[in-house]
């Protein structure tokens, strides 16, 4: 009976001792997974083990007694994603039970890149944080790992981590947030030392793609002080932004490197730069091609970059409150991300188009390297729908990696160096080209100019009785402005000459070679015939059909020894005669109709006074400003009686932009008319 009643004594202080147990412990346990390691001293070592995991958000669930048994387990070396949240953002807790034992010493956590932002606390006390948590959020794009310090060991206590997840985008697959590699905890000075190596070996692995970027930017550069050189050739200046922004592209896609740029920033960069990027890359095929000089492509190619830039700009504005995106604002996002991944298109609608109307062997390898390029783009742009929506990864497959000893080559990389290369060797094909013709065409031009400055030489003949002065300032090498001086007799025997100036309209050797039309038919009508009407009206019939819808305008003056002017003008500038203007009837200018009546108006010359004759140079000179020269200017400068100098110098120190001729007749006194009467009859008679 003793020993059945000691039996059930000791039966019941069991169970009640293991009941006192049971209830004496503690209401909360802390996690189902603790991790305990001794402490690693002047070392580290990983957290190992699931931690507890719990979708949502609660100040309260960073206290060390919550009972967080009932959570689920996740592994921390991946994000939840990739596990068993896929697609989702929003808040969630991490927590982790730490027995850190041994001896005494500094114990930090490393807490390796999470997506997005987060809150660190370590029995309940915020330790830090990375990013911001909303509202008001802001985040990384590329993090890294930060350092937490935790204290003296021994340590016994809950790690939490409050995370938030920004909401995907339209081209997230939704295999992302939170951690994605196994915190460690250790010395803080082997947690900043295996930090830096790890960022270290990342870098040196990308050390090719640096090189790349460097020397696209550099090329652009480069392509760029050309373009300034000589700002007519585009062609420089569209590549200078492609090199440069692909460069930026290379250095952006470096996903080991921190440039300190929140999310939003770092989004906007890549916009910018990818646009950049791809609207120089359409103008510099267009101008390659020869394209950009036809009006409808340069319609398409306006309109395309309009809708470019708005979907851009309206995408940077939808990023800009990404924080709250809801249904509306990733229906937005999806929007312009589909037009901004679609609209490159146009690249191979220039290429195909260019080859099939010009297939030109000299453009086979940038056409074939731009399509190449442009498809890949396109393709693995677009690919990122295929992660999203079936989880196949295809963009993992469209970017393979070729390593080369410790470097690593991926296919936008390669790409990117082969279009570069070919951009490089095509355009320096172009520019040699180019240049053969700007030679052939400066040799053409000189010659005109050699042609010119025969048929309007520097100095004139001698006529006795006359002073006559001149200058000719073109603009260019070859100019539109034409006068001619030639001696004649008149009725009487006397010395006079036929003077004719005008100006063709346009520049260039269009306008130099009308010249030399008007010059010689000139010569050959004064052959015949020197009434300044007759002239005229025997230019104008030679002119017409011949100035490609262009004209000429002209005054025609016979001089006679004894002072006498006749003049005709075809709708040339009135010459001024003692610093006043001369009226003279207006008429159309040459080779525009073919009934144009002329009518001549006589003017005597008293002893030395001057008949002065300009181009219109001198009235459209016009200064930095833009103001013109002008009547009211020149009728200021005729006042003075200037010389033919004076004018020009006037004209071409406010600025010249067209050709400018001034040509002055004086008459002189009678006895040096007598001195030289013989010589120019001599000289007309040989």
């Amino acid at each position: 009976m003793i020993g059945r009643q000691l039996c059930r004594r000791l039966l019941w202080s069991l169970a009640f001792a293991l009941l006192s147990a049971f209830v004496a412990a503690p209401a909360a346990q802390a996690s189902s997974d603790p991790f305990t390691a001794p402490n690693p001293g002047s070392g580290s070592t990983f957290i190992e083990g699931n931690w507890q995991f719990h979708l949502g958000d609660d100040p309260s669930w960073s206290n060390p007694s919550l009972d967080d048994s009932g959570w689920e387990q996740i592994s921390a070396d991946t994000v939840w994603g990739a596990q068993t949240h896929p697609g989702y953002s929003g808040f969630a807790w991490y927590r982790k039970q730490i027995h850190v034992t041994g001896r005494p010493g500094r114990i930090a956590v490393l807490i390796p890149p999470v997506e997005d932002a987060y809150e660190l606390f370590w029995n309940g006390q915020k330790v830090g944080e990375v990013g911001k948590l909303p509202p008001h959020a802001w985040w990384w794009r590329n993090g890294r790992g930060v350092i937490f310090p935790l204290g003296m060991a021994p340590l016994d206590g809950v790690l939490a981590l409050r995370v938030w997840q920004s909401p995907n985008s339209f081209f997230e697959s939704g295999i992302s947030g939170g951690l994605s590699a196994t915190p460690s905890i250790g010395s803080p000075q082997v947690l900043t030392q295996r930090t830096s190596l790890n960022q270290t070996r990342r870098e040196d692995v990308m050390l090719p793609r640096f090189i790349l970027s460097g020397a696209l930017f550099i090329t652009g550069i480069i392509a760029l002080l050309l373009f300034l050189r000589e700002r007519r050739e585009f062609l420089y200046l569209w590549l200078a932004a492609f090199l440069i922004a692909t460069g930026l592209v290379c250095i952006e896609g470096l996903n080991g490197v921190h440039f300190g740029l929140t999310d939003f920033e770092t989004t906007v960069f890549k916009v910018v730069v990818v646009a950049l990027q791809d609207l120089s890359l359409w103008l510099l095929m267009l101008t390659l091609f020869g394209l950009q000089k036809e009006k409808r492509w340069r319609r398409w190619t306006i309109a395309l970059t309009a809708i470019y830039l708005i979907a851009m700009l309206t995408n940077i504005f939808i990023n800009r409150f990404w924080e709250y995106a809801g249904r509306g604002l990733q229906w937005g996002d999806a929007i312009t991300n589909l037009l901004l991944c679609v609209l490159p298109i146009y690249l191979l609608f220039i290429v195909v188009f260019a080859l099939w109307r010009r297939p030109a062997k000299a453009l086979l390898p940038i056409a074939l390297a731009a399509t190449i390029y442009g498809a890949y783009n396109i393709l693995y742009t677009l690919s990122g729908l295929t992660d999203r929506f079936t989880h196949f990864a295809l963009s993992d497959r469209l970017n393979p990696t070729i390593p080369l000893g410790p470097y690593i080559f991926g296919g936008p990389a390669i790409l990117n160096a082969l279009l570069f290369l070919v951009l490089l060797f095509t355009v320096a094909r172009h520019q040699a080209r180019e240049r053969r013709r700007q030679v052939h065409i400066e040799s053409e031009i000189q010659s005109a100019h050699e042609i010119q400055h025969v048929l309007i030489p520097e100095e004139g003949p001698t006529i006795p009785g006359f002073s006559i002065a001149s200058v000719y300032r073109p603009a260019a090498e070859v100019g539109g402005d034409f006068y001619q001086v030639i001696p004649m007799l008149d009725s009487r025997g006397e010395p006079g000459a036929l003077i004719v100036l005008g100006d063709v309209s346009g520049k260039g050797l269009k306008a130099a070679m009308t010249v030399s039309l008007i010059v010689g038919t000139l010569r050959t009508l004064a052959d015949f015939t020197d009434d300044p009407v007759e002239i005229l009206r025997g230019l104008n019939q030679r002119l017409l059909g011949r100035t490609q819808g262009g004209f000429a305008t002209c005054v025609a003056i016979r001089m006679e020894a004894t002072g006498r002017a006749v003049l005709a003008n075809a709708g040339h500038l009135s010459p001024f005669c003692g610093g006043r203007e001369i009226v003279l009837p207006g008429s159309l200018p040459l080779g525009i109709a073919a009934d144009v009546d002329y009518e001549s108006v006589t003017l005597d010359l008293e002893p030395n006074e001057s008949l002065i004759l300009f181009t219109d140079g001198v009235l459209e000179a016009r200064n930095p400003k833009g103001e013109l020269f002008g009547f009211a200017r020149l009728q200021s400068l005729m006042d003075e009686q200037p010389s033919v100098q004076q004018v020009v110098d006037s004209a071409c120190n406010f600025g010249q932009d067209d050709d400018i001729t001034v040509l002055s007749v004086k008459r002189v006194a009678d006895s040096e008319f007598e001195t030289g009467r013989l010589d120019l009859i001599a000289q007309i008679a040989g």
